[in-house]
């Protein structure tokens, strides 16, 4: 396997942007199957029949049906300020349905909407947002980064930061992690909320739910170490704002083959990036009882 092959993967794994289609829709279909859940008389049967983290990723699984039509026929033909308002509108889905599912079962703190950790978090995801600039940076794209106006970076914050990042990691590190945890162990919570971010990722292809699988895990370890998911989700914000500053385009697979510029700072930025989950993994207990507050 030639070395500008083995590049272009690593290159792909730690540039590629979480701005693929996501998994959710909201329409009619999704509306139908939420009223019906919520209303019908005996609702509280999934409940009543599963423990409380079954139950709840049951639901989350129903939540997601309207990604098998999406998939089929709304992502392959649309384009442009369409598919920016429907990623949008799948985010705030994503948001409602996670709010709906959880608040049922558990609080906003147990959902880890809370300020614990939060300054661990974002230390954590300032050197992997830096990390990933950086390997970005490194790289001669043979294109210019994108020309924004004002309005459409004020439109892009937003939208990483308000939609992005808190649907996302609310669904994720919030809902699924907790319902895992909740059903099983922290084990499935880590490695299920990073698998089902992943599939999340579905259109993207291969390399694209492998990258975002590690990235998933990644923020996943700051959601166990920290016990909350604010950091994650300014972290994860930050993150595709810079991507999308950088990158020539989002879709990093359609580049093609990248040209190293800068080997050091490739190096650096991947130290950088598996830096944290080292940490958080190996080293963070150990430190935390030799400084005791």
């Amino acid at each position: 396997m030639g070395a500008s092959y083995i590049s272009s993967i690593i290159i792909g794994c730690f540039t590629a942007s979480y701005r693929e289609p996501h998994c959710l829709v909201y329409s009619q279909i999704a509306s139908l199957f939420r009223r019906k859940l919520l209303n019908m008389k005996d609702s509280s049967t999934i409940k009543s029949k599963f423990p409380p983290g079954l139950s709840a990723l049951l639901e989350v699984g129903v939540m997601f049906l309207p990604a098998i039509p999406a998939y089929l026929w709304l992502w392959p033909n649309i384009e442009g300020t369409s598919a920016w308002i429907a990623n949008s509108l799948s985010d705030l889905y994503a948001i409602a349905g996670s709010l709906v599912i959880g608040l049922r079962r558990w609080s906003l703190d147990e959902l880890g909407v809370n300020r614990k950790g939060l300054w661990l978090g974002l230390a954590c995801g300032l050197a992997i947002v830096f990390g990933r600039s950086l390997v970005i940076l490194s790289v001669d794209w043979n294109l210019p980064p994108p020309q924004l106006s004002q309005l459409r970076l004020v439109g892009e914050f937003v939208f990483d930061f308000a939609l992005v990042g808190i649907g996302q990691e609310l669904l994720f590190r919030g809902l699924i992690y907790r319902a895992f945890e909740d059903w099983r162990d922290t084990r499935w919570a880590i490695w299920g909320s990073s698998i089902c971010f992943g599939f999340w990722h579905l259109g993207g292809g291969p390399l694209i739910i492998i990258t975002t699988a590690l990235y998933g895990l990644i923020f996943a370890l700051l959601r166990w170490r920290t016990g909350g998911i604010l950091g994650a989700i300014l972290a994860h914000g930050l993150m595709d704002f810079a991507g999308t500053l950088l990158l020539p385009s989002t879709d990093v697979v359609s580049l093609g083959r990248p040209n190293i510029a800068h080997l050091s700072w490739m190096v650096f930025g991947l130290v950088l990036i598996v830096a944290p989950p080292i940490y958080l993994w190996l080293f963070h207990p150990r430190v935390k009882r030799s400084f005791p507050r």
